[in-house]
């Protein structure tokens, strides 16, 4: 019933988009991306770091640029300039509030302080704040509590200390700040494990995730029906009604002439008393001391607590800025054996470290957004009256014009400067600025700096054991309570549904599973293979190697140990070996006609011998060795030029160029010239074809919502994709039929293809069809998969110099003098071959397996598998597997120096080219090109980072896509070994 509802209701708005919307944009707005009809930008917003989404759009559409969600027009501003325009010079346009349902209900009606619309009321509760609750002589009088909790933390950390045990300093700093704000606002110390410290922390966690949620009706008055079909109506009811019933307990207390001695001057007896005195412009109610309670429930509690936990990250990560802070206040505290508030002023570098904390962590990136109260311009743009604004704070305080190495963490920055955070200085802004300013700045502060004070005094802090600073990860995602969700999380409430049949695996909850389908949706329609095979991981560490979800319609299961991995590509090859349809590669793929994607049967297996015998053996890989010797000499040459002159090489553009020029050559006949229009062709469409191979179409898992497909633009999106490669292989068929062909397409993969053709030498027909499938898979898997393992493999080496002087000590005996390598050389350098395998273990190019299908019902560890089933090998879980690998997640090619293991498929521990029938049929074509060009860029080259870059600075993120490719691209300088 829910299913026919919600494709009702977007079916309707469909019709109406086609005879209603109009596509142009008003001309008085800045630039910005182009929408669809009706919903706007939602499809394309990104609800877990819209920050990050919003500095992508700057950089492409400038410092300014309009959006525009349902019938709420948004403009975002990314510039110290602009910020001060907006929040300072015309404040009183932009100091309203936009009325979202989730907080106008959570904060009674707007009687709160963050989220009240701009009014009278509003100013005069401001001013209750300011005089009465955040007064700097108000926020010290709570010192002595801030002071008190800290010592507790203190001594439990001293005495976790004596043992060697690792603190999970999250948990024990949220926990802290919780108790401080609790103590400061109600008079109450909830220990840590009590009944009522878990209906604290359930009811403000449960407030924010509704503050952060998306509405319909918001942005889609007319469909506000669908809250209630999903049941945030019911939730954000059940939430209102819990927090106000704990107020009531909370002021009820207060009132109690026999209340506990704690609850005297705190922040509710203070309302209270100025509520009993009358001694305010404005008659308090209960209702507006509760909505007041709210703001100091959802912003007091964790905001504190992420600074804090941010710093210490950044110190971690920084060992000579701890080092130095550290001096600094064991210097002036010397022996008195803890921290008192007093004491930090007197410390400018530790102020300066909580500066640069703030603009590189700030705990709202996005500043709670305004709304304009009358028609105003900004930077010659009109600006209409309920326009929604958003000042990306932490845009600015990345920005480039403004901050010197923005993207590092240097405290040095602020010692002779004057910038502070406080709302004066538009380039540091992590609190607001103007009439919406945080009030509770001053307590926020004081309750930061006394808590990360006291830590570096304290204790000295190391990481684990095993795990070295490059390992501690930064990838926060913050959650900004004052804007929506993606859409797309309510339609997984009726998309996502659970397979509840007890003879598959251990069944994943509908959240996790939700949480799975967002990871492949949240970057758009292209899904990243690395965030896929991260979220599988992180299911499998909570449900087990083996374990099942559902997909619409599609029953999966996940493996992710040797032994699982062995059972379904050898064991029971047979049984898992065909392939799942999915339409971007079945469509690609000529309705599956090529290997890597064609279901198993008789036509597969004829073309696997195909290529075995006739196109990847060894003897053909061996004929092409001229080919790729000749192309990695023109790049080393190349190369040497650069590093006569020390230029930075960007040498993952080399790489994908040199492996692409060689792939092209083999298959082909054609050596593209690097800038001719030729090569831009052919790039562009290798990028989208890969592009639609890693797709997300809803057709896939709900064949009933297809049409979403279409009303995407990704149905169009594939057939033009698949009309450009199909004309690009005719012509390179036709060009090969031309008896005055270049000499250079004689014996290439596709002259083998159309002789085999016509000599009718196979036990099957083949068409050009089947011709052009075999070119796609070329195309798709031999162009960047081997530039990818390469750039790996140097990042890694960069990261690790003792590996690196290894490698090139061991290329550099071998070859002597004799200025390349080639590839008989290579049998010769065992190191060299240990760090091929130990990069394919830690950055292989398929961190995911392609998908398997079951082709009969049968049984796994147990568990009954249904035929149609698809299957999934985690070989990212199984390369990092600690119960196969000693220091899983380090660099260590000597693992392989005195092993067997090989990635050749029979090791079920390293298979990154996958095992069994549907191993990579032409893994001796692909290693042959990542052995000679890596072995030839150690010969010839030294290798060191840019200026003022170290081995810590190196990223090591990847990009979405169907290959998993480093996403900031390798830039080295090279200087000739000889």
């Amino acid at each position: 019933m829910m299913f026919f509802l919600f494709s009702l209701a977007l079916s309707i708005v469909f019709i109406f988009l086609l005879h209603k919307a109009k596509m142009s944009r008003k001309t008085f707005l800045p630039p910005g991306p182009l929408g669809l009809p009706f919903i706007g930008n939602l499809h394309q917003y990104d609800s877990l770091n819209p920050h990050l989404y919003f500095w992508k759009l700057s950089q492409k559409y400038g410092k300014i640029f309009s959006l525009k969600i349902g019938s709420s027009t948004m403009i975002v501003i990314s510039s110290a300039k602009l910020a001060k325009e907006v929040l300072k010079t015309q404040d009183l346009t932009f100091c309203s509030r936009p009325s979202f349902l989730g907080q106008q209900k959570l904060t009674y009606n707007g009687h709160d302080i963050a989220f009240a619309p701009y009014n009278e009321y509003w100013r005069k509760m401001r001013k209750v704040c300011v005089v009465h609750l955040f007064s700097l002589k108000k926020v010290q009088s709570f010192s002595l509590i801030r002071e008190d909790e800290v010592s507790k933390v203190i001594k439990k950390i001293s005495q976790q200390a004596a043992a060697s045990q690792i603190i999970n300093l999250s948990d024990i700093v949220i926990s802290l700040t919780n108790i401080i704000i609790c103590k400061i606002a109600f008079g109450i110390r909830y220990d840590e494990e009590t009944h009522e410290q878990r209906k604290f922390t359930e009811l403000s966690t449960m407030a924010e995730e509704l503050m952060t949620l998306f509405f319909f009706s918001d942005y889609f008055p007319m469909f506000g029906w669908l809250d209630k079909l999903f049941g945030n109506i019911s939730r954000l009811e059940k939430n209102f009604n819990d927090l106000d019933e704990f107020f009531e307990e909370l002021i009820n207390q207060h009132l109690n002439p026999n209340r506990p001695k704690s609850m005297e001057g705190d922040i509710i007896d203070l309302l209270l008393q100025l509520r009993s005195e009358q001694s305010t412009s404005i008659d308090l109610t209960l209702d507006n001391i509760k909505g007041i309670l709210m703001d100091i429930l959802t912003g007091g509690t964790d905001t504190s607590a992420v600074a804090v936990i941010w710093s210490m990250t950044a110190l971690m990560k920084n060992p000579k800025v701890m080092k130095k802070v550290q001096e600094e206040i064991r210097k002036s505290i010397r022996i008195k054996g803890i921290v008192n508030e007093d004491d930090i002023q007197n410390m400018p570098y530790f102020n300066a470290v909580i500066k640069e904390m703030f603009r590189l962590y700030p705990p709202a990136p996005l500043l709670v957004p305004r709304e304009a109260m009358e028609k105003s311009t900004l930077e010659g743009y009109e600006i209409q009256p309920g326009t929604i604004i958003h000042v990306n704070s932490w845009a600015i305080a990345r920005d480039s014009e403004i901050w010197e190495n923005p993207e590092e963490f240097i405290p040095e920055r602020f010692l002779n400067s004057d910038i502070d955070f406080k709302g004066q200085n538009f380039e540091l802004i992590p609190f607001g600025a103007g009439r919406r300013g945080c009030p509770g700045i001053a307590l926020g502060v004081a309750t930061i700096n006394l808590i990360l004070s006291n830590l570096l005094y304290a204790f000295d802090w190391e990481l684990p054991y095993g795990m070295i600073k490059e390992d501690i990860d930064t990838d926060g995602q913050h959650v900004d309570p004052n804007r929506p969700k993606s859409m797309k999380g309510d339609i997984l409430d009726l998309l996502v549904q659970l397979k509840n049949d007890k003879s598959l695996p251990v069944d994943v909850t509908l959240e996790d599973i939700k949480a799975l389908a967002m990871n492949m949706l949240v970057a758009g329609s292209e899904t990243s293979a690395a965030v896929v095979v991260w979220a599988m991981t992180a299911l499998m560490q909570k449900y087990g190697k083996i374990f099942s979800l559902k997909f619409g319609s599609t029953s999966i299961v996940v493996v992710s140990s040797a032994k699982l991995a062995k059972e379904v590509l050898k064991t029971q090859d047979l049984v898992f070996c065909s392939r799942p349809s999915l339409l971007g590669q079945y469509k690609l793929s000529y309705n599956g006609h090529d290997i890597g994607f064609a279901p198993y049967n008789e036509y597969w297996r004829e073309m696997r011998k195909i290529c075995t015998v006739h196109l990847f053996s060894l003897k053909k890989v061996q004929s092409f060795s001229p080919i790729r010797e000749d192309e990695v000499s023109r790049m080393i040459k190349k190369i040497s030029q650069q590093a006569t002159t020390s230029q930075v090489t960007n040498l993952s553009t080399m790489l994908y160029s040199l492996t692409s020029t060689i792939i092209c050559r083999v298959a082909f006949g054609i050596r593209y010239d690097e800038e001719a229009h030729e090569r831009r062709r052919f790039d562009e469409l290798l990028i989208e074809t890969q592009a639609m191979m890693a797709s997300f179409f809803v057709s896939n898992f709900f064949p009933s919502l297809s049409w979403i497909d279409k009303l995407t633009g990704l149905t169009d999106r594939l057939e033009n994709n698949f009309k450009n490669l199909d004309n690009f292989y005719e012509e390179l068929i036709e060009q090969h039929l031309n008896p005055k062909r270049p000499k250079s397409m004689e014996g290439d993969i596709l002259d083998l293809l159309l002789q085999l053709k016509k000599e009718k030498s196979t036990p099957i027909d083949l068409t050009l069809e089947d011709v052009k499938a075999l070119a796609m898979d070329v195309l798709v898997a031999g162009s960047d998969t081997s530039a990818a393992v390469i750039v790996w493999a140097m990042t890694a080496l960069m990261r690790n110099p003792r590996a690196m002087k290894k490698v090139q000590a061991e290329i550099r005996q071998s070859i002597g003098k004799k200025g390349i390598v080639n590839e008989d050389d290579i049998q010769n350098m065992p190191y060299l071959k240990a760090v091929i395998k130990e990069t394919l273990r830690l950055y292989p190019s398929a961190p995911l397996l392609l998908p398997r299908e079951s082709m009969k019902k049968s049984i796994l560890e147990e568990y009954e598998i249904e035929s149609g089933t698809t299957i999934y090998v985690n070989f990212w879980a199984i390369a990092r597997d600690p119960e196969i690998w000693e220091n899983s997640n380090e660099f260590i090619p000597e693992r392989f120096l005195n092993s067997d293991i090989d990635f050749k498929g029979q090791n079920f521990e390293l298979i990154p080219f996958g095992a069994g029938r549907r191993g990579c049929p032409a893994i001796t074509l692909g290693v042959a090109i990542v052995e000679l060009a890596l072995s030839n860029l150690l010969y010839a080259f030294n290798w060191k980072l840019p200026w003022s870059m170290r081995k810590e600075d190196i990223d090591t993120t990847v990009r979405p896509g169907i290959v998993m490719h480093k996403k900031i691209d390798l830039c080295l300088i090279p200087t000739n070994y000889l």
